[in-house]
Parts: structure tokens; sequence; C-alpha cells
């Protein structure tokens, strides 16, 4: 982490007043005012674009609009960047790269991630004056619009994603700054990729410092320390990412493969059968269930948990077959079952 990054955390820990756009610029690896003013008039290029689009559509002045049409201006520019890069989802998180991909000549050019176009079209709002927070679930985050007494949820991956339906799923809501903690986290991600593990793990101390509610870091976190084998510290912080969201399915998974770790086997089957409870189509559980029923002597339990998991998923039955056929044999010959105490 840079010193400027550094600073502008710190100012956002202390509740100071800072700018989204600028400190999302510089989470991209922008340090000095020369490479953020450039990309500062990027955003400004895409900014007069819609601005453009917006005046030679409506009749009414650009003044009236920003006074009393907050709606009409928010699903405008939401069209038009839909409008101008059709196929816009990929990969790209990071602010700059979104901007890049909004701005490349090809009409195909795909744009960002759920992080980087909720990004993108917060920043733009907000220079619209647009009343923005986000919504965040297990895997998806996107925003909502307030004007006067109505609430709009724009999920900027969907091309009829103005004003959609949440279907039943569980978001929470928070102010745009907290956009900040997934850009942290998904560079964390793209960190250990890089088998940078310490630069993932500050990256997700950040993304908490930010969000102490963040499930998601918590568990990415998680899995840091028990690459590292600080398999204690794992399970507190999978056990942390469970406190937040008790239907943390890999979270659960995640905990079992650390209590396997410090020989922990019936901590392990307890967690394995919570994520199993949760989501019964759960591959991962069953296979690591089975494996460590196969530690325990409980070989029958094996063969079904192993015999779950090519149900579930045929293709897994060349892979399976010669852990399962051990499982069998060894159930078969030796036929000793042992149970977890109560």
């Amino acid at each position: 982490m840079t010193n400027l990054e550094a600073k502008l955390i710190q100012d956002i820990r202390a509740e100071k007043t800072v700018c989204l756009e600028r400190v999302l610029l510089t989470l991209c690896g922008l340090h000095t005012e020369g490479k953020l003013g450039e990309y500062i008039r990027k955003l400004d290029q895409i900014h007069n674009g819609f601005l453009q689009r917006l005046k030679s559509q409506s009749p009414l002045s650009l003044e009236t609009l920003r006074k009393y049409m907050a709606g009409t201006r928010a699903k405008l520019l939401f069209e038009y960047l839909w409008n101008t890069k059709p196929k816009r989802c990929n990969s790209n998180f990071l602010l700059t790269e979104v901007i890049d991909a909004q701005l490349n000549a090809d009409i195909n050019q795909k744009v960002g991630s759920c992080v980087g176009l909720t990004s993108l079209y917060t920043v733009l709002g907000m220079r619209e004056g647009l009343d923005l927070t986000i919504l965040v679930g297990d895997s998806h985050i996107l925003n909502r619009l307030r004007v006067n007494e109505n609430v709009f949820n724009i999920d900027n991956t969907d091309p009829l994603g103005f004003d959609c339906e949440l279907s039943g799923k569980s978001f929470f809501e928070h102010p745009p700054i907290v956009l900040l903690a997934h850009v942290l986290n998904s560079r964390g991600i793209a960190q250990e990729k890089l088998d940078n593990f310490k630069g993932a793990e500050e990256d997700y101390h950040t993304a908490i410092q930010i969000n102490p509610g963040y499930a998601n870091a918590y568990n990415n976190l998680g899995n840091v320390k028990s690459r590292n084998g600080d398999y204690s510290g794992a399970i507190e912080d999978y056990s942390r990412a469970i406190q937040l969201n008790h239907a943390f399915v890999e979270a659960f998974c995640n905990r079992g493969i650390a209590k396997e770790s410090i020989e922990d086997y019936c901590g392990a089957i307890e967690d394995y059968d919570k994520a199993i409870g949760i989501d019964p189509d759960y591959i991962d559980a069953y296979c690591r269930r089975g494996m460590v029923k196969q530690i325990l002597e409980d070989y029958s339990g094996a063969v079904a948990d192993f015999n779950k998991v090519i149900e579930l998923d045929p293709e897994s039955t060349q892979k399976m077959l010669r852990t399962e056929e051990q499982a069998r044999h060894l159930w078969a010959t030796r036929g000793k079952r042992f149970l977890c105490p109560e």
C-alpha cells in the first residue's frame, strides 16, 4: 500500500469526507496527481458524452433536468452506458480498466464486473447529484437510487437492470464509500492469483477496516492464513464470516478444511454437515466429508458421500472412482465405524 493510499484509507476510517472517484482511482495504482488527473479527464469525457446525449434527447434545459428529473437522468445515464457498450460484462474491477474499456472505439469491447460497472455508474451518478447507495449480496453488487419517495434498484450487469426486482435475494444497503472494500477484496483475489499472499492479506484487512461486516473478505483472509499454515487464525476468520452470514456455505466448508488440518475431524464433519444442510447440492462438502470419514474409518459413510458426488456431477466419476473403491475395500476388510462424541 502506498503512502497516498494509506492516507486516504486513514481519512475514510476517521470518517473524513473524501472524493470517491479519486480514492477508487488511487486503488488502481495511480499515485501521482498527473496520473489521477489523466483518468479524471477520461471520466470527464464519458460524462460529457452523456450530457450531449441528454441534451439531444430532452427539450428541457440541463438545469431543469437536474432540478426536477433525477429519475429520468438516472435512467438515461444507465441507457447511455449500455448503448455505447452493449456487451458490458467481463472481469475488470478496477475503475481505470473500466474507464478505458468504456472509451474504447470498439463497440463490442466488454467493460467490467459488477464491482467495476457499479463503480463507474456510481461516480458518474454522483457527478449528477443522484442519491445513490450500493446493495451488496453474497456474490453481487448493484446500485440503489432514491428519488423523493421512490426507490429504484439498478443492476449494471443487466441491460434491463434499471428498476429491477431483487427476487427475494438478500442484499444489504451501504453508502457508496463501501465500494472501496469490494475493490480491495477483488484486488486481494487478483494478488492471490499472482502468489502475492502478503499483498492479498493486506487488501483483505483493509477491506474489513472499511466494511467490518464484509463476510467475503473475512472468508478470503481465512484462505490466505490457511495457505500460510495459520489454521487457528483461519478458523477465527471463517467463524467471523459465518457470524456475519449464517448461510455462507463456502465459509463452513473452508472452516472444515482448516479443522482437518489440525486433526479436528469431528469438528470438520460438523461444518460439512452444516454446509450440506444449507445447500444439499454442494459437491465439495460431500467430497471433503467423505475423505474425513475415511480417516475416521467410517467407510460406509465415505462411500455414500462419494456416490453423492458422482450423482451430482457424473463427470466426476473417474476422479472419484479410485477413492470410492478404496473406501469400499477398507470398509469390507476392516468394518470399523468411528462415531464422533456428542
